[in-house]
């Protein structure tokens, strides 16, 4: 029987080969941007599978419950790097713990001479740190090396990409890399092992690994351990993870030594969380860990894979339905000779289902083109390879099945449903089409709309942030990453000398880049606020509008230690009443006296449409990070050439690394509405494809069953013209209604995803929804007048003459 079933589907799917290979093609595509989807979805289901559960079952994050602006909770994988050896010797049940953290002000220079060839490789890199027993609570193989050398203080571990990128074909075992840390840092390390690739959804990002204690070395120059804002991961292994909750609770005896000497974010309670449990980025505020891909992104890629799909799927459903009006007398014999409605469903979903599978390898095929350019356009190293082979396998299963019910469950069950003793008189007409092929083809043609509206828009949205006036002459500034203030004063003597340079500057945080939220008190009251810590020369450089007071002049001592800047903003969240100059704010436990207040700027068109309130206080030249420069625009280019001759020069071991300050602000909505508008117009050309074949489908089936009708209204003196009006007419209707919904789904959609990405964006306007809705109605209506004039053209006498 199944066999009879599978000879039947094949033959009638071979003699109506042109829509197979149509909806092979278009649902191909869709499955292929399913898979895609469910790359991301994946990378979060699968985040940390590297891990055996049974290694790191009795492991354990420690989470700082942090309390912002009085009331606000929030989440840091963190604690001060004391806790770790403390609770290990003082808390019963905790068998070890591991701390993790990473590079702070920019990581480090990492130079390698080879002394055979005398070739110096330099590059800027990140630095991770970690204590030694890192490797006795979680497996990470080796490619070469020993993990017992990460037991010496002095050796490193770099990832196989690093050791190709420093030493090519040669054995980093046992090679001296010398790296160069802020603040004029130098230490000299040997590679003692090389890591295994491992999958990059895992919660640690290692490229470089350094023992723990050159980490706190390096924070011990910026202030007390407990204190610290920079602090690290902790991760304990337990003896018994059954009393995870009760351990957890002996870590109150820390908190008010931490909350006394960090006033600003005072934990409040800190809790211990299994390992393998995932991080929410929304949750958290500070975290050394890596984190699952937010929400956000995710639904936004699974809405556009199921609105493709559903396209495909209601086009594969009109198709069944038109080859349905052609075995009207196959289904009367089928029933006349016994067969039951749930054989004919069977029959009529096989066939679906042999196209949804075809659809599958095609689109797996695609997936192959597809995901590589996907993943690359954001940047993320993931793909089909790094996927768990059953969580794929399942996938593809649920893809088939949902698709196949979806497409084939209709024009089964009406197949299955018609009267026996009609189909064999041939009584029985298949209407060319109904409530709800029309419903389909609507539904495909708005979607096809709001696609179109989403890739209109966000080639507006890009134009719009690209001219957002931000307050300040961005397109003038150029960033140099140093190490330490005597590099600051060396190139900017140099950059003193070139008269196209205006200001030179310094600074440890730079607006657009590396500025953060503190608390600040005033008036007894805390208050969350963008903190930036400047050096020599900053507001002349940087040029900011001072609607009141005067700058801080970085080289006098009452201005250094006690005087702040701040924005318009600040002024009112704080609601300052009267003069804000010479009132007084406390920052760290330290009064700041307000002598300057400037006009608002935008600093992220992620974070917020409003401006934010800012404070800016000077701070120590071992801590600068940044030289700033200013220069007309069209001479920016000129004069970062200059000035990396001069570094190349002076330091020819340490990398020149340079920003443009638009770059800096510009460059991650650049890559999102790029990377956006590229999707939304490849899925209004998939879309208005499959809706044009969809549509196609459905106004050839209405020429077929009134063909009769055309020769006896041409015979009787009807034109060509009037055939297209009076068959056009009810497609009229439908494109016409498609355009109204989908102009009101892509107006609160795009708004939607707007909304989920940027706080500055554009607002949807008439223009674009119009200027979709139009667009997608004239491929609809040349869709359906070309098969129609066909039809129309056809000779009377043809027609007619079976009459």
């Amino acid at each position: 029987m199944i066999k009879n079933y599978l000879l039947i589907a094949l033959r009638n799917l071979l003699k109506n080969k042109n829509y197979v290979i149509i909806n092979t093609f278009g649902l191909g595509i869709a499955m292929a941007c399913c898979l895609t989807a469910y790359i991301l979805i994946a990378f979060n289901i699968e985040f940390d599978d590297f891990h055996e559960d049974e290694k790191v079952e009795s492991i354990f994050r420690v989470h700082s419950h942090v309390v912002i602006n009085g009331s606000d909770f929030k989440e840091a994988v963190s604690t001060p790097s004391p806790v770790g050896p403390m609770a290990t010797q003082d808390i019963a049940g905790i068998k070890r713990f591991v701390r993790i953290a990473g590079s702070q002000g920019g990581g480090a220079s990492v130079s390698y001479i080879n002394k055979e060839t005398n070739i110096n490789n330099t590059f800027g890199e990140y630095i991770s740190y970690a204590d030694s027993t890192l490797f006795e609570m979680f497996d990470l193989p080796l490619t070469a090396g020993s993990h017992e050398a990460f037991k010496d203080l002095h050796s490193i571990f770099i990832n196989q990409d690093i050791a190709i990128k420093y030493f090519g074909d040669d054995d980093p075992i046992g090679k001296v890399l010398t790296l160069n840390f802020p603040r004029g840092v130098e230490k000299k390390v040997i590679v003692g092992g090389v890591l295994a690739k491992i999958p990059v959804n895992n919660s640690f990002f290692m490229p470089m690994l350094m023992r723990f204690e050159h980490f706190e070395e390096m924070r011990a120059l910026d202030q007390g351990v407990w204190g610290d804002w920079n602090v690290p991961a902790t991760l304990f292994e337990l003896e018994d993870p059954e009393k995870a909750e009760e351990i957890a609770g002996f870590f109150d005896r820390y908190l008010p030594r931490r909350n006394e000497a960090f006033k600003e974010q005072v934990v409040e309670r800190v809790s211990l969380v299994p390992f393998k449990t995932k991080l929410n980025q929304n949750d958290l505020t500070w975290s050394y860990m890596n984190a699952p891909i937010p929400t956000e992104p995710l639904l936004i890629f699974i809405v556009l894979a199921v609105m493709i799909m559903l396209i495909a799927c209601f086009n594969l459903t009109n198709t069944s339905i038109a080859m349905v009006a052609n075995r009207l007398k196959e289904i009367g014999v089928r029933k006349s000779m016994g067969a039951n409605k749930k054989q004919v469903v069977t029959q009529f979903m096989l066939e679906t289902a042999i196209v949804t599978i075809l659809a599958l390898l095609a689109g797996y095929a695609m997936s192959a083109i597809i995901v590589p350019e996907f993943t690359a356009m954001w940047e993320l190293p993931y793909g089909m390879s790094d996927l768990s082979g059953v969580n794929l396998i399942v996938t593809l299963l649920l893809l088939v099945s949902m698709a196949s019910i979806l497409a084939g469950i209709y024009p089964s069950l009406f197949s299955a449903n018609l009267d026996t003793i009609n189909l064999l008189k041939g009584n029985v007409k298949v209407k060319g089409t109904n409530f709800l092929t029309r419903s389909l083809v609507t539904v495909q043609f708005a979607i096809s709309v709001i696609v179109l509206i989403g890739g209109v828009v966000f080639i507006q949205n890009t134009e719009f942030q690209e001219n957002i006036d931000f307050g300040y002459h961005k397109e003038k500034l150029m960033l140099i990453d140093i190490k330490s203030e005597h590099e600051y004063h060396a190139l900017a003597a140099k950059a003193r000398l070139n008269p196209k340079i205006e200001e030179v500057g310094s600074t440890e945080h730079q607006i657009g880049y590396s500025t953060y939220p503190n608390p600040i008190s005033f008036e007894g009251q805390e208050f969350e606020v963008q903190h930036l810590e400047f050096g020599e020369n900053y507001f002349e450089t940087m040029d900011f509008e001072f609607i009141q007071g005067k700058a801080i002049d970085y080289h006098k001592t009452n201005d250094f230690k006690d005087a702040a800047v701040v924005s318009r903003q600040f002024l009112k969240s704080l609601n300052i009443q009267g003069d804000p100059i010479g009132q007084y704010v406390t920052v760290r436990e330290q009064k700041k006296k307000i002598i300057g207040v400037i006009e608002d700027f935008v600093d992220n068109v992620f974070r917020s449409k409003d401006p934010e309130p800012y404070i800016f206080y000077a701070t120590y030249g071992e801590r600068w990070r940044n030289m700033i420069v200013r220069a007309q625009s069209e001479d920016l280019a000129t004069v970062n050439d200059y000035l990396e001759k001069n570094w190349k020069e002076m330091y020819p071991t340490k990398p020149y690394v340079s920003n443009y300050q638009e770059d800096l602000l510009l460059a991650g909505t650049r890559q999102t509405n790029g990377n956006l508008k590229k999707i939304f117009l490849f899925l209004t050309i998939l879309g208005g494809l499959l809706s044009a074949s969809g549509i196609y489908s459905l106004a050839s089936l209405n020429i077929a069953r009134r063909t009769k009708e055309l020769g006896i209204r041409k015979a009787l003196g009807a034109t060509t013209q009037n055939i297209l009006y009076l068959l056009n007419k009810e497609f009229i209707i439908i494109l016409v209604l498609a355009g109204l919904l989908g102009s009101i789904g892509g107006y609160f959609g795009t708004n939607w995803i707007l909304d989920l990405i940027y706080a500055f964006h554009i607002s949807v306007q008439f223009v674009p929804i119009l200027f979709s809705s139009l667009a997608i109605f004239i491929i609809g209506i040349v869709t359906t007048s070309v098969t129609i004039y066909r039809g129309a053209r056809a000779n009377p006498a043809d027609t007619l003459r079976n009459e």
